[in-house]
Parts: structure tokens; C-alpha cells; sequence
């Protein structure tokens, strides 16, 4: 009897332990449940209120925003109408055309002062004679202000963009065209093909970004097939004058924030839907399957917040000057790569926008060389020889000396023996004095020398 009492005193001195167990548990349960719904909660509304802000603002954020933002106006004459036209009058190249041809086929470029070996040129003035038709649909459109082609933004990243390859050809065919005017010394007609090359490059101001990356590629074509009109033909005042202004009139100052803009919407579509993006794509199915616990944890709204955060700080930057935007721009990029900004999906989702602005720099770098030659073959032309800084060109061909987007300092500027160049020190931000840019030329440690340079060699 003794021992029964003594189990049942054991027992029930064991109940309230189990009791107050039992209970700590509940409690930790609900305190955790009330977290991760203020957690969940507050993710959802950070998230609602920052779009919110943003459309606002006047930001597009739906790819059908986007579309609408960049309807084409059919009250305007399109230069998009006669590019259209252009592309299927395109000429297939024979296996001939292709090993002797350069630009559109396998050959070597002539160097800026070589000159056109009379085979070379009689085998593009075969080709142009077989593109003559779409030449001239080339040149119409560049006389037209407005050039936007159709886009299905609803379509999301399955929009098809069927005008970059065909853009590219263009911009090889005039850019033969270039090196046949010159060679039969004629520089209006070689000056006309560096405006339709800028205009075929101003076709694509949309929010698309693989179209900004074309038309940067474009611009370059346009840049270097300039170089070699200034090496080749003697231009008068008035041709530098006329040339100065389309290199300045066709490109869209607030283009790559359009771009980022768009990029964002094209973001954002594949955070709503992210089994849509390559559905055939077992990552996309991984990523699809991913983002259901996410949703339930609230780390899906806390990851996208993050997204429209950075791309916001990407597009924001833009308005620093230059030197502090490039700053700007590695700072964040940092950020993002060490992790301490975005999730898992915005590491899927996230362009490269360091490398692509340092593009755009580059661009933006090449434009202001190339202002700054033309200014010189002004100066050269007015007062018989060539500046001794770029300071003696303000403010008679240039309102200020241009800078280097990359340090922030001017553009360098160096006479050689025979001509000038003009360059900046380029994505490396490494200056290597303006040498020629090619495989032979190498620092010390073996990497390829690469400021963006203008030379003039007469």
C-alpha cells in the first residue's frame, strides 16, 4: 500500500511539469506565429506601398504599362515603315562574297589610311550594286525624325525581336557603302552613310535591353566608319558642322534610364510568373517550385521588395554626376554580389547593370572623342594647324572641354608624329597613353591595352 501511494505521489507531482511544459510550447508557438504574421504581413504591405510609390511617381511597372508607354504614334511618318522595307531586299552573300568581303563577310578591315586594294573595292561595289534598293531605303528613313518599331510588351521576355539581326546587317552594309564613298573621294556621300548608320542606331530607343545593347554596337559601327572619313576624304566647315549635329541629334540622352525602367518591368513580369520564363527550362521549373514555400514564409515579397529597391537605386544614380554615378554603381553591384542585397530570385532575375552601364560609358565616351575630332578638324581647317590643348577649341567649336565619364577628368588629347588621337581611358580606367587598340598592344601583365581612342592621321 506504502508503494502504491508513493507511485501516485510520484505521478502527480509529475503533472504539473508536463503541465507548464505543455504550455511553454503553446507559448512559443503563438508568440511565433504572431512574429511571422507581422512578418508575413508587414512584407506584403512594404511591398504594396513601395509599387504604389512608384507608379506614382509615373514609373510603368506591367509589361502592359511598358507597351503603353511605348505605343508607336500613328500620326507620325515611321522610319521604322522603310526599314521594314529594307530588310528583305537584303542580298545573300555567295562563299565568294564572304572570304573577300569585310564587315559583312570574314575579311580584314583596311586599316583608317590604307588604301582600298582596287579588287577589295570593285568586289563592294559588286555587293552594293546587288543592295541598291535597300541602300536607298537606308538613307530615306535617316531624313525622318521619328523611328519606333512594334513591340508586343505582353509578350513579356517571349517577345520576339526579329529587327536586331536585320539592324546589324544594315549597319555593315552602309558601313561598306562608308568605304566606297571614301575611296571614290566622295564625302557627302560618305558622310550621308554615317547618318543613316546613327539613324538605324536611333531605331532602337525602346525599353527593350538587348535592343540597347544592339544599338550601342550600332553607334560604334557608325563611330568607326566616322574615323575612317576623317582619315580618307577632306570634309569642309559646313560637312563637320552638319556631321557634329547628328551625332549629337540622333541618340536619346535619357535612353539607358529608359532602359533600366524597362528592364525593371521585364523583372518584375518574371517575379509574377516565374514558371513562364522558359517554361521547357528545368531551372525554371526549379525556380517556379522555389517561390511557393517563399510566398508562405513572406520571403517572396521581402526578395522583390529588394529587386524594385535596387533597380530603383540603378536608375537613381543616374542623376549623380558622372564620376560619383560610376561609384554609385559599384556600390551597389558589390552589395549585390557579396549578398547583401536581393534573394534567391532576384540573384536570378538581376541584370548585370555594372557591366552594362560601363557600356554606356563607353559609349557615351566615344560619342564626346568623336565631338571633340570634328571640333579639331574645325579648328584645323580655321586656323591652319591643330590646338595645342583642347581648352583652345571653347568656346568657338566646343562650349566646354569634354570629359571622361570614367575618372571624371578631361579627355585626353596627344599629337603624334603624324596627326593626333583623342581618347578615354575606358571601362579599365587604366590610361594607356592612347595606343592603338589591338592584340599586339599589351601592358606588362599581358592584358590588352584598351582606351577608347580617335586617331587622325593627316
Amino acid at each position: 500500500m506504502k508503494k502504491q501511494d508513493a507511485i501516485m505521489t510520484k505521478r502527480q507531482a509529475g503533472k504539473p511539469k508536463r503541465f507548464k511544459i505543455r504550455y511553454i510550447f503553446l507559448g512559443l508557438l503563438l508568440v511565433l506565429g504572431v512574429w511571422f504574421a507581422v512578418f508575413r504581413i508587414g512584407a506584403y504591405r512594404d511591398l504594396k506601398n513601395r509599387l504604389v510609390e512608384l507608379a506614382e511617381a509615373g514609373y510603368p511597372l506591367t509589361m502592359e504599362e511598358l507597351g503603353a508607354a511605348y505605343a508607336i504614334d500613328p500620326a507620325r511618318d515611321n522610319a521604322v515603315d522603310y526599314y521594314l522595307a529594307a530588310f528583305p531586299q537584303y542580298s545573300e552573300m555567295d562563299d565568294e562574297a564572304k572570304e573577300t568581303l569585310p564587315w559583312v563577310g570574314r575579311a580584314k578591315r583596311p586599316a583608317r589610311t590604307e588604301p582600298v586594294d582596287p579588287a577589295l573595292r570593285q568586289a563592294i561595289e559588286t555587293f552594293l550594286a546587288e543592295n541598291e534598293k535597300a541602300l536607298s531605303l537606308l538613307h530615306e528613313a535617316a531624313a525622318l525624325d521619328y523611328a519606333r518599331f512594334s513591340r508586343d510588351f505582353s509578350l513579356g521576355h517571349d517577345m520576339p525581336l526579329p529587327s536586331l539581326l536585320d539592324i546589324r546587317h544594315g549597319a555593315r552594309l552602309l558601313a561598306l557603302e562608308s568605304l566606297t564613298a571614301c575611296a571614290n573621294d566622295d564625302p557627302n556621300r560618305a558622310a550621308e552613310t554615317v547618318r543613316a548608320t546613327l539613324a538605324l542606331a536611333r531605331s532602337l530607343d525602346d525599353p527593350v535591353p538587348i535592343s540597347r545593347l544592339v544599338q550601342i554596337a550600332v553607334r560604334g559601327t557608325a563611330y568607326s566608319n566616322l574615323e575612317q572619313v576623317v582619315n580618307r576624304v577632306s570634309l569642309t566647315d559646313a560637312q563637320l558642322q552638319t556631321l557634329s549635329g547628328w551625332v549629337q541629334t540622333y541618340v536619346d540622352p535619357e535612353g539607358y534610364r529608359h532602359t533600366l525602367i524597362g528592364e525593371r518591368c521585364f523583372g518584375l513580369a518574371m517575379f509574377r510568373d516565374p514558371g513562364a520564363v522558359s517554361p521547357e527550362s528545368g531551372g525554371s521549373k526549379l525556380v517556379a517550385a522555389i517561390v511557393i514555400p517563399m510566398k508562405i514564409l513572406g520571403l517572396y515579397d521581402r526578395d522583390m521588395l529588394a529587386y524594385v529597391d535596387m533597380m530603383q537605386d540603378y536608375i537613381d544614380a543616374l542623376a549623380l554626376p558622372e564620376g560619383e554615378c560610376m561609384a554609385a554603381y559599384k556600390t551597389i553591384s558589390g552589395a549585390f554580389q557579396r549578398g547583401e542585397r536581393g534573394g534567391f530570385l532576384t540573384r536570378q532575375f538581376a541584370p548585370a547593370s555594372l557591366r552594362t552601364y560601363q557600356l554606356e560609358m563607353r559609349h557615351l565616351a566615344r560619342r564626346r572623342v568623336t565631338l571633340t575630332v570634328l571640333a579639331i578638324e574645325r579648328h584645323r581647317l580655321a586656323q591652319g594647324g591643330l590646338p595645342n590643348a583642347l581648352g583652345d577649341l571653347v568656346p568657338t567649336y566646343l562650349a566646354a572641354v569634354p570629359i571622361d565619364p570614367f575618372d571624371g577628368q578631361p579627355l585626353r588629347y596627344r599629337l603624334l608624329e603624324k596627326g593626333y588621337v583623342i581618347y578615354s581611358i575606358d571601362t579599365d580606367e587604366i590610361d594607356d597613353g592612347g595606343v592603338e587598340r589591338n592584340k599586339k598592344n599589351r601592358r606588362p601583365d599581358g592584358k590588352p591595352m584598351q582606351d577608347a581612342n580617335f586617331f587622325v592621321e593627316h
